[in-house]
Parts: C-alpha cells; structure tokens; sequence
C-alpha cells in the first residue's frame, strides 16, 4: 500500500488545496442501510491541477444493489477492503484541503453514515465543502444539475460515468474551470478559512490494499432507456437549488436509469427526510417534477404509448394521486401552444432567448430586442419570459428547457409582426443556431449597458 505522502501535497504555506471525492453507492439513503462500495479522490492544487488521485471498490458486507448502473459485481469486492480499513486514509487525504464534490450533499450523507457506524463524529457541518452542481448554478447559466450536462456546458471531458474515479476526473475539471473563470474571486473565498480547518479526525490506517474495478467505462453507455434518460438534462433546476436539487439530481439519476421501481420509493422519502425536506415540500417537488417531464416529452407534440407508460411509472413511483397523469399533460398541451403576434407583451427588462438558424444575424435581433427594453440572454434560465425560435415545434437543446421551465415559445416570424419589423430579404442566407463570438461579445456589451442578463 502506498503511503499517505503519496497522496497529500504539502504545497505552498497559504495555497488553497482541493479535494475532490465522488463515491458509488448500494442505493440512495444511508438510513435504509445502503454503503458506500466505490470511493475516489482526486487531489487538486490551487489552480485547480491534478496532483494525485486514489480509488478503491469497497466491500459493503451486503448486496451491491443497482448493478446495471455502477457496474461493479460482487467477485470484484470480495477481497476489497471496508470503509473502516480506508477511514483513517481517507481522513488524512482531506486534512487542510477544501473538500469538493458534484451534490456534495448526497457524497456527504453517506460519509456521514460510514463514519457514523465507526463511533467517529462526522466532522463536515452541512454547507460545508464546494458542490460543483451548486456552483454551475451560478457561473453556467442553463445547464442541468446532472454532471454530465454541467461538463458539456464546460468544455469538460467526461470518460464514463458512474465510476468514481472517472466522476471524481469530470469533478476536478469542473473545479478548475470555474477558478479560472472566477480567479482571484472565487464564489467560496470567504468561507477557505473555515473550509480548510474541518477537523478530520485521526485514526489508525490498518494495510489494505486499493482494488480498482476491472472496467471504468459507463455501465449504460450506448443504451437507450427510453424517455427518462434522454430527457433528464432538460429539466429544469429549482429555485432553493441549495435545497432541492441535491435529491432532485439524485431523482434525475435514479429514474434515467430505470433503477426505482414503486415499492422502492420508500428511498426518496427516506432520502429527503435525510436531507431535511419536509413531506409537504416533496410532494410539490414530486408534482412540479411531473409537470416538468410531461411539458418536455411533449416537446415534439408527439407521446408515445412509451412515454406515456413512463409517465405514469413516474408518477406511481413519487407517490402522487391518481389522476396526476392526465392532470400534468392537459397543462403541458396548453402550455406547449405557441405565441402569436397579438400574444406579446412582455415588461421593460424581461429576458428572451434566441434559437434557431434564422435569415438575419442574430445579432441584429438582439439590438432589437435591446430596443425594446427588453434583455438578449444566451440560456434558458427560469427568470427568461420568452424564447424565440426559427421553428416553434424545434427540439433544440433550449427549446426543451424552455418547455421544461414552461417558458413560452413564439416563431421568429411572429415576433417580427409583433415589432413591425419588415420581412427579411430573399437573398440573406440562413444564419447558424449558435452563438458565435461577436454575439457573446454583444451579449456582454448589452450586459455591461445595464441589461439584467
């Protein structure tokens, strides 16, 4: 076994040191006895570069639960070490560094419940550490809570998913991203101090041995599961994302992988009370949830008997009344109907978004609706009023939000009636889908005149 020196650089006195853990699980709560079997740390300097990492499969004494998700069987841990071998390793890894993880919330329920059946204090308070999902909240304005969407929007290479080391990889590079684009002012600066100084308790470091599973390459991958899974990334975050969307990402993950079924709901209840949410608050989050996945499977104004069959698992599995099916798509289809000319009326300072190839620069549209008082945002964001598409039935990437958010969709042609704006010339060609670097730069200019984008 390799010696903890190994692992923890000593760096500069006063550099801010990162780590970022991901951990692969039987199941969603540590109150119903599901472990923590795969657990990985990825050792991050201050600029956010890699400077070590460490994995190992852990043996949880029990089943391995979601196998088709994780991956990992059960030959692969028989000789695996326990958490209680690791513990004291895994301690002094995260001593004097910022702990960092995507939903760090859920990694740190089951570091709390691993320790806890040790008789050692967890000593991470709840808010404490770096979530990754929390942060693209706020620096990737319209990606989703899932990892993989959050990598897309950053330029982040993602190998895999569902392995830890690989997850802890795409975590690292999240981090990263988001110092440079924030350096010297992190969103976490102020609270360094206080994240450094967690006092990681010490304990005896008994040999083990690391066991790495045999693939790290994604369980599911090149699979299709249906409507879930490919609609996961467009639904949309909450507003308390610091409260709901930890177990709304967990949820995300859990139906995309067809894992739950309805007498396994019993986890999410257990898995919110966990997390501190009320049952009032989770069945307006359940209810919201459905409405969401209706507006969005609806996206192409087509439901399959598969969709619709998805639908109702859905709803049966979070626990919602009969009737919640056909409630939420009646609303969808309502919602789903597009903006006419005579339609617009939107107040000083209201966001719209752009998408589409459309016969003019978008650019152009942009000053317009700068005109008009009105805001160019380059994401779908719950605080968008309108979105405006060359084609109302497209299944763009913002579209879907869009849908997800309940956000209105008008044509491009009927926005320009609205304005009054002439037809464009024949001879202008189709402009791309999407934003280049002039309309970035447009975008921050309108911001820097006072938009509230």
């Amino acid at each position: 076994m390799a010696s903890i020196e190994s692992f923890v650089g000593a760096g500069e006195m006063g550099d801010v040191l990162y780590a970022v853990l991901d951990t692969e699980t039987t199941g969603l709560s540590p109150q119903l006895q599901h472990r923590v079997i795969e657990l990985a740390v990825v050792l991050v300097d201050e600029q956010g570069n890699v400077e070590s990492e460490w994995s190992t499969l852990l043996n949880p004494n029990r089943d391995l639960g979601p196998q088709h998700i994780h991956g990992i069987r059960a030959g692969e841990v028989l000789n695996a070490p326990s958490f209680g071998d690791v513990a004291g390793f895994l301690a002094e890894m995260l001593r004097g560094r910022v702990l960092v993880a995507h939903n760090l919330r859920f990694d740190r329920l089951f570091l709390d419940a691993e320790y806890d059946r040790l008789g050692v204090p967890f000593p991470l308070a709840p808010g404490m550490g770096i979530c990754t999902m929390t942060v693209a909240g706020e620096l990737l304005v319209g990606s989703g809570r899932s990892l993989r969407d959050c990598c897309q929007e950053a330029q982040v290479p993602l190998m895999g998913w569902h392995a830890a080391l690989n997850d802890a990889r795409a975590t690292a590079g999240l981090l990263r991203h988001f110092i440079s684009v924030t350096d010297p002012d992190w969103p976490w600066k102020s609270e360094v101090s206080a994240l450094r100084g967690v006092p990681w308790p010490y304990l005896d470091s008994p040999s083990f041995t690391a066991c790495i599973r045999r693939s790290q390459d994604e369980p599911t991958h090149g699979i299709d599961l249906g409507l879930l899974d490919r609609i996961v990334d467009f639904m949309p975050r909450a507003d308390a994302a610091d409260l709901t969307d930890p177990y709304l990402a967990v949820l995300d993950e859990a139906l995309s992988d067809r894992y739950l079924s309805a007498d396994e709901s019993g986890s999410l209840r257990a898995l919110a009370a966990a997390m501190g949410i009320g049952p009032d608050t989770v069945f307006s989050m359940h209810r919201e949830y459905l409405n969401a996945l209706a507006r969005v499977a609806l996206a192409d104004n087509h439901l399959s008997q598969e969709e619709e069959a998805d639908l109702y698992r859905v709803a049966e599995i979070l626990d919602l009344p009969a009737g919640a099916v056909p409630s939420s798509l009646e609303a969808a289809r309502a919602s789903a109907q597009p903006l006419t000319a005579g339609q617009l009326d939107l107040p000083e300072g209201s966001m719209i978004v752009f998408t589409g190839a459309m016969a003019e620069p978008r650019e152009l549209w942009m000053q317009r609706a700068d005109d008009h008082g009105w805001v160019a945002h380059p994401a779908v964001t719950k605080k968008v009023a309108l979105v405006v598409s060359a084609d109302t039935d497209s299944l763009s990437g913002k579209a879907k939000k869009a849908r997800g958010f309940g956000i209105p969709i008008m044509s491009i042609d009927d926005f320009r009636d609205a304005l009054g704006y002439p037809p464009a010339s024949d001879g202008q060609g189709l402009m791309h889908e999407n934003w280049g670097d002039s309309e970035r730069k447009w975008a921050k200019a309108l911001k820097e005149a006072g938009g509230n984008a």
